[in-house]
């Protein structure tokens, strides 16, 4: 990992653990916003596939250690869900920007453009949405296998689900934010 990485994924681990600290003081505002998702998404994003499984997987650990939140029941699926996220958020956005990227040159009978170009909101759009439904693939699939572990009574499929649907708005407020992050630190710097 280059000292680059290395930073980045300190940085984004710290703000793993800081971002819930101030979103926990509002109502509902962790579960509603989910603030731990975008390191994790920004870290697979910006800085690669170990990066974001890194902050993803450790982002909820470093938070139970240093805030006692999550509980434990919830840190493990947490953790594997933002592994998930940054992992394949990593894995995919070089794949979609080709994928897009061949698709628009392709259409627009252009030369090729230089790397994450026009093309670059459509794919980054594409690459969250591939890594959020991964995560939450695994979120799910873990709490209903984890929760008859831990005791937790009742249909834990609909208790998955349920527990998702307060997220929305922090979902579409991702859509919106994560991309206009990665593009403004991405943006060429002008002499």
């Amino acid at each position: 990992m280059s000292t680059r990485t290395l930073t980045g994924t300190a940085v984004l681990l710290a703000l793993g653990v800081m971002l819930p600290i101030a979103f926990h003081a509002l109502p509902l505002g962790g579960r509603v916003f989910q603030p731990m998702h975008v390191p994790a998404l920004l870290a697979g994003l910006l800085l690669g596939p170990a990066a974001g499984l890194i902050v993803g997987a450790g982002s909820p650990v470093l938070s139970l250690l240093l805030t006692g939140r999550p509980p434990v029941p919830l840190m493990i699926p947490m953790a594997l869900e933002l592994a998930t996220y940054g992992l394949v958020a990593g894995i995919a956005r070089p794949r979609v920007e080709r994928l897009i990227g061949a698709r628009t040159l392709a259409a627009a009978s252009e030369p090729p453009s230089p790397a994450r170009g026009s093309h670059a909101l459509p794919a980054l759009l594409v690459t969250l949405l591939v890594a959020m439904i991964a995560g939450r693939a695994v979120w799910i699939a873990v709490v209903v296998w984890l929760a008859p572990l831990v005791g937790i009574p009742g249909r834990t499929t609909a208790l998955a689900l349920a527990a998702l649907n307060a997220g929305w708005l922090g979902v579409a407020i991702q859509l919106a934010l994560i991309p206009a992050i990665v593009r403004a630190i991405e943006r060429p710097r002008i002499p």
